[in-house]
């Protein structure tokens, strides 16, 4: 560390400032960055590899986690229409990033099942419920709305000719789909013009049957992306735990590094980005500290190998199922 970074520290550590320093990314390596695709005006889009999750968070623990997330040196913060929590990430974009709004990657979604008109006005409310006037990364959150009696290839068409529109707006730089399978992305992909730039399915050590999506997405330069990478929605007996269980633990023990840590690097090794969620400093600092190390083969070998903890439904969620 030079010098003047070091004096910097101890300042900021002395002043009791860590968490308001502007250029706090300095102190933690860097995070890498996929190329998307382009936007509408032909500019490259580039998305990090680490983001800030928010789903389950009211507003409130929203702007919390946001506003921390910021300070540890987070340029990236994935949300939902329905989430919603959007006015509480909106918050915290405008009292606590210190960066270009060029530098910042805003991800969001709309429902799924949505008519054109209905997916205009759903992002129209996005936006405002943000204060932003376009989103980073625009997806229709899953291939049928949640109840799942709106499911066809027909209206997961229509839905994706509506992003396309939004994406020639500018009000959304990259477009994409989440909880979708192969045969939802062979629906789409008969009348798109624009390729969804990111498949976002959950994903993690222990996920099985996930093989054909993603070579789905490779085949078709999708981007995939792994959300509840630590598995927060599963089931499963303590020693499974991806945060302190038995394998990531002993994995762990050869890096110096934490269990949660070594399953987060698992994914982002494989150029997959994650968006683990937390509202502690301590874990959202712990969180970017996955760049700095590797996982030797015999590990990456290990960790795929391992069927727990598992996902409820496989393979793209229960969208599956869907016709």
């Amino acid at each position: 560390m030079s010098f003047s970074l070091a004096f910097l520290v101890f300042v900021a550590s002395t002043l009791g400032l860590m968490t308001d320093l502007t250029n706090a990314a300095l102190l933690t390596p860097s995070i890498p960055r996929k190329f998307l695709g382009m936007d509408a005006h032909g500019d490259p889009v580039l998305l990090p590899l680490l983001g800030a999750g928010t789903w389950q968070y009211n507003e409130t623990i929203a702007y919390e986690s946001v506003c921390k997330a910021f300070a540890a040196g987070y340029t990236f913060v994935d949300t939902a229409l329905g989430y919603r929590n959007q006015r509480g990430v909106g918050k915290a974009i405008r009292d606590c990033w210190q960066g270009e709004r060029s530098d910042l990657f805003v991800m969001t979604k709309i429902p799924g099942g949505l008519n054109s008109s209905e997916v205009h006005a759903a992002h129209e409310k996005n936006l405002l419920e943000l204060g932003l006037d376009y989103v980073d990364h625009l997806m229709t959150h899953f291939p049928a709305d949640w109840d799942q009696t709106k499911a066809s290839p027909d209206m997961r068409r229509e839905e994706w000719e509506a992003l396309e529109e939004i994406y020639r707006t500018g009000e959304a730089r990259t477009i994409g789909i989440s909880h979708y399978c192969s045969q939802h992305i062979v629906d789409i992909m008969w009348i798109a013009t624009v390729t969804p730039a990111i498949n976002q399915v959950e994903y993690h050590v222990g996920s099985q049957d996930i093989d054909k999506v993603m070579d789905t997405c490779s085949d078709l330069g999708i981007t995939f992306m792994s959300f509840s990478p630590l598995c927060g929605p599963c089931e499963y007996d303590p020693q499974d735990s991806l945060i302190n269980g038995d394998l990531v633990t002993e994995i762990a023990s050869h890096y110096g590094k934490t269990g949660s840590q070594v399953s987060l690097r698992y994914i982002v090794q494989q150029g997959i980005p994650v968006i683990p969620k937390s509202n502690s400093m301590k874990h959202i600092r712990a969180n970017m500290e996955i760049f700095d190390f590797e996982l030797s083969d015999e590990h990456m070998q290990r960790l795929t190998r391992s069927t727990k903890p598992a996902a409820e439904a496989g393979d793209c969620d229960v969208a599956l199922a869907l016709k």
